[in-house]
């Protein structure tokens, strides 16, 4: 008897967590985290066009909603080195998605959407350089692919930089690629 009751104890202790995460699987989650990798072709109005890699950082947390749209806070972190001259920028952004169809997948998150959004460049040239800001606007269609407890993302974009003359920066175009992973919470 003593043995019985053990066990049933122990199965009760054991059964309370797997109800926990069984639970936790079946709630919508809240927010999406996710850091990506990108690869741009900028061209400046009268100058030269360059491709760039950003990274490390650039994260974004999104905010998951029950209907179609949802928001993304974005953030980057780009330091760039040529010919003497060092270039810091930090650039928080702010982007819509919109859902295109049902979606799929765990929650129906996975699946084609598209974005946009507008972010601030802070930019400073290195020790004694000039700093500032500008503005830029972009646009996107990406999709969310299965990967385990999370998706990989994929996106394609476009932004426009106006020209900021106390910087000395040109309207630029940018025509570029994220990719990275997203995890839910």
């Amino acid at each position: 008897m003593r043995r019985l009751r053990t066990t049933m104890v122990t199965a009760a202790l054991l059964a309370m967590p797997a109800a926990a995460v069984a639970q936790g699987m079946t709630t919508r989650p809240e927010h999406e985290l996710g850091v990506d990798l990108s690869l741009v072709y900028q061209s400046p109005s009268g100058g030269n066009g360059v491709f760039r890699v950003m990274t490390p950082v650039d994260v974004r947390l999104g905010f998951v909603s029950s209907g179609r749209m949802s928001f993304e806070p974005r953030f980057t972190l780009d330091f760039a080195s040529s010919s003497g001259t060092t270039v810091y920028n930090i650039g928080p952004d702010l982007n819509l998605l919109w859902k295109l169809g049902p979606g799929h997948g765990p929650h129906n998150l996975m699946g084609p959407y598209l974005t946009a959004g507008v972010g601030t460049n802070i930019i400073s040239f290195g020790t004694g350089g000039s700093s500032g800001a500008t503005l830029t606007f972009n646009g996107g269609l990406g999709t969310r692919i299965p990967w385990g407890p999370g998706a990989f993302r994929v996106e394609g974009f476009v932004a426009y930089t106006p020209k900021n003359t106390s910087l000395g920066a040109p309207n630029t175009l940018s025509i570029g690629a994220r990719g990275g992973i997203s995890l839910w919470h």
